[in-house]
């Protein structure tokens, strides 16, 4: 299309077309769609910025199609994701945009396909989002589902009340030594503020003394934090209260991050041909966290971002034998004595990272199995 070219008479039934393309997609295929809405903030409508924000949008969704509506707006799909990831990947976007081309986002709505979809439903729902949203201002992104507005003015309440009145399981959430540790249990009742859960006896057990825990679900658009009133083993039943959203989930890492049961040393190999001592504090597949010998050297040599380095030590595998991992890295963050690594395994340094993973979890599992008999043998 030329500069200066109008749109075609036929650009609302190309959007007609596409979103209903999709509505149909996920009818056929049974998968999970999330549509996001946005009116962008482009400074003084500059051409340029918008273009380079345009082109930072379809990278962030994979080169999902993108509509232009009236006012405006944007259209773009989110695949193979529940609605708490798309409302993170949103947030991601609106993030990012901003900081790669300096175009804001005004409001935005953010739902999902459901099954019984139509299209007037479907526009219907995101216009109703985009002006909830329009009254927040401030790159408010209203979103929800056919069934729950999580922007409703009964708060978070009566989002809970409905929300459990209708989904008779979630999944639990804890972590023990850095290790997540979930189970899908009952709801065997909300109210008062109050959610009762139906548990195992090993989870009540170990809730028992824990002061909270997390709970997500597929139709939840974040992860819920609440607090324990009580964990009642012998009934396998523990008791929450204080549920709320949060933003920042350590439910959602990326890879699971353990803490080794022994002493792991390891050499940093700095540019400028310094060599670091340390211990590894932590270990996920992609990070990695050192206790510092030397934080004063450490400070002069990991001076600035984007730090590269080359890290050597050694890791457990079964039977106890030893194998010794050489990975390149790049600083992450640094305290003074703590410094945290991106890793960059090979396929072959991975599978024995993921290996002296899956030990330490069935360590912790065993332990766990432990605590669980001793409570039981009083």
């Amino acid at each position: 299309m030329k500069k200066g070219d109008g749109q075609t008479p036929f650009y609302e039934a190309l959007n007609r077309g596409i979103i209903k393309s999709h509505i149909g997609f996920v009818k056929r295929n049974g998968v999970s769609l999330a549509v996001l809405c946005l009116s962008l903030d482009v400074p003084n409508g500059d051409e340029e910025r918008f273009e380079k924000g345009v082109a930072v949008l379809q990278d962030l969704t994979d080169f999902s199609a993108l509509l232009l509506c009236e006012r405006g707006r944007l259209i773009t799909f989110l695949k193979d994701l529940h609605l708490h990831r798309a409302v993170q990947v949103a947030k991601n976007i609106e993030e990012r945009l901003l900081k790669e081309s300096g175009v804001g986002v005004k409001y935005g709505a953010l739902t999902i396909v459901d099954e019984g979809e139509s299209y007037d439903t479907l526009v219907g729902r995101l216009e109703r989002y985009m002006e909830q949203a329009e009254k927040f201002g401030e790159g408010k992104i209203c979103y929800g589902t056919a069934k729950y507005d999580f922007c409703t003015k009964g708060g978070e309440d009566e989002i809970f009340a409905n929300f459990f009145s209708d989904q008779k399981t979630v999944t639990l959430y804890n972590f023990y030594n850095g290790m997540p540790l979930s189970e899908d249990v009952t709801v065997l009742g909300y109210g008062e503020k109050l959610l009762r859960l139906k548990t195992s006896l090993a989870k009540a057990a170990f809730l028992k003394n824990e002061p909270f825990t997390f709970l997500k679900h597929p139709l939840l658009p974040d992860t819920i934090k609440a607090d324990i009133v009580s964990a009642m083993p012998n009934r396998a039943e523990v008791v929450l209260t204080n549920l709320r959203f949060i933003d920042k989930s350590p439910v959602d890492r990326e890879n699971i991050r353990v803490l080794p049961d022994e002493e792991i040393e390891i050499t940093i190999e700095c540019a400028d041909g310094t060599e670091l001592y340390g211990t590894i504090h932590s270990l996920a597949v992609n990070s990695l966290a050192v206790k510092l010998k030397n934080p004063e050297e450490a400070k002069r040599s990991l001076a600035g971002s984007e730090t590269h380095v080359m890290l050597d030590f050694d890791l457990k595998e079964q039977q106890q034998k030893m194998v010794h991992l050489r990975v390149s890295a790049v600083l992450f963050s640094f305290d003074g004595e703590q410094a945290v690594f991106s890793i960059y395994p090979n396929h072959f340094f991975k599978q024995k990272i993921e290996g002296y993973i899956a030990l330490q979890q069935s360590r912790l599992i065993t332990i766990m199995q432990k605590m669980v008999l001793n409570f039981y043998q009083g």
